[in-house]
Parts: C-alpha cells; sequence; structure tokens
C-alpha cells in the first residue's frame, strides 16, 4: 500500500477500497481508528468504506461495541480484491513503462551532451529505475554509491553499492543523482566535482 505522500499520484476511491479490504485480510485486529490511520483517511471517511463494504457484502462484521466488534473479509470481498489487484498492478506497470521511458529520454540528452560514463548516487527505488533505463541508453552506468553504510556492498544489478568517497575512482563523466528525497543535500555534499571535471547532473 501507498504510506508516503504523493504530489501527483492522489489516491482515488477505489484505491482507498482496494487498502481497506487489503488491511481487513490482515491477521490482526483493527479498530476503525488504527484502519483509517493506515489507509490515509479520516475516522469518519473510514466509517463510510466500512459501511458501504459491509453493505455489498464484502465485509462480515462479529461484535457490538467499538472494543468488541470484528471484521472480516468475505468471499464476495475476496474476489473484488483479487479484480482490483490485477487493475492496479497493470496501471503501476504502465506508469513504471512511462516513467522509464522519460528517463531514457533525459539519459540520451546527457549522452548527447557528452556524458558517456556515470556513477549513481541513491542505492533506492529512483536509482533502480535509473539503472534500468540505462540499460536502452548508450550511457554507461560505472559505479553506484550510496551515503547509507548498511548498504554499502549490496548489489543492485550488477553493481555493487560504494561510498561516496570512492566516486573518483570509477573515472565518472559524471554523477547522477537518483535520490529523490534528499537531492539539494547530496549536490551541496558534490559541490567541489565539477571543478575536478566530474559534472552533478540530476533527472
Amino acid at each position: 500500500m501507498i504510506t508516503v505522500a504523493l504530489e501527483f499520484l492522489r489516491p482515488t476511491k477505489v484505491m482507498r477500497e482496494l487498502f481497506v479490504l487489503l488491511s481487513l485480510g490482515e491477521p490482526q485486529h483493527l479498530s476503525q481508528h488504527e484502519l483509517a490511520r493506515k489507509v490515509g483517511v479520516s475516522s469518519s471517511m473510514a466509517n463510510n468504506y466500512m459501511k458501504s463494504l459491509v453493505g455489498q457484502g464484502m465485509v462480515a462484521t462479529s461484535g457490538h461495541t467499538n472494543r468488541t466488534m470484528k471484521y472480516a473479509v468475505t468471499d464476495k470481498g475476496n474476489d473484488r480484491v483479487a479484480r482490483l489487484m490485477s487493475m492496479y498492478s497493470r496501471e503501476i506497470a504502465r506508469l513504471y513503462s512511462i516513467a522509464k521511458r522519460e528517463v531514457e529520454k533525459r539519459l540520451q540528452q546527457l549522452h548527447a551532451e557528452g556524458i558517456k560514463k556515470v556513477v549513481l548516487f541513491g542505492a533506492a527505488e529512483t536509482g533502480e529505475l535509473v539503472y534500468a533505463a540505462a540499460r536502452g541508453t548508450s550511457i554507461k552506468i560505472v559505479g553506484w554509491v550510496d551515503n547509507d553504510p548498511a548498504k554499502h556492498q549490496v548489489r543492485f544489478g550488477e553493481i555493487l553499492v560504494s561510498s561516496p568517497s570512492l566516486i573518483e575512482t570509477f573515472q565518472p563523466d559524471a554523477v547522477l543523482i537518483a535520490s529523490s528525497g534528499e537531492a539539494y543535500e547530496i549536490r551541496r555534499q558534490l559541490q567541489t566535482f565539477p571543478k575536478r571535471g566530474i559534472a552533478v547532473v540530476t533527472l
């Protein structure tokens, strides 16, 4: 489930419905307040979802008070989860393909500007996307670095993650910042690299 704040993609009503059903399908008992927090809606909105799902026969209830009330996803609800998960997976795959094509365009632009060899900075989802996109371009990923020591020597694709202190040993034309949350801090960290002949670029 999406548990981070999104700027461009807001969860839709049908996505919230899926998240509610998935949460109710987990072993632990959830109060409506806990369910609301987990799904990212208000308690009153969670209550509305519950009433709708119960009314449609997708969720069954037992107990008579807030403390004793328990919820269970029915067979009908599980069928709905399967259909929604199929839709959700297809759309996520399409979004990934769109993002990958846009990153490929950016990498091709960098290659046209003379950047042939790149070190990726950021061993997480954005870096994995860039790595996958680079396979369809002439850009060569020669290294991968991250500030988190726990990620050092972890293999991403065919490359072991290293410390940023080793960037120059890869002899790159540029360091590509592939971190969505810390780009500004990383750029400050690398501010002397352009003077040393290594460009610092972002997507």
